[in-house]
């Protein structure tokens, strides 16, 4: 599936390298896993966001800028990711459901 690829690792961590203040070791670790989910069909923020997070938290970015980038993430790949503004970084934390 190498061949198949529709979103590379290496641009989409030159992308946060870019427009963070990342390192460009942290946003290649970053850059692989949204790129990795993205390819396997995961476009939704609970698979985007936490790596998100972690890049911000590297550069000494507020951790709450998150969906801003995501937001601007996404439209440069022209991806479209589910729930991003309404991303929950605990969902566990609630039971809004009773068994």
């Amino acid at each position: 599936m190498a061949g198949k690829e529709k979103y590379s690792a290496a641009e989409v961590a030159a992308w946060l390298t870019e427009h963070t203040g990342a390192d460009t070791t942290t946003a290649r670790r970053a850059g692989r896993t949204v790129a990795g989910a993205w390819n396997a069909r995961e476009f939704y923020a609970s698979a985007t966001c936490p790596a998100l997070v972690r890049l911000l938290r590297a550069a000494k970015e507020p951790p709450s800028d998150v969906d801003r980038l995501a937001e601007a993430l996404a439209r440069a790949f022209r991806v479209h990711l589910h729930d991003v503004a309404a991303w929950d970084p605990r969902p566990d934390w609630r039971k809004e459901i009773d068994a």
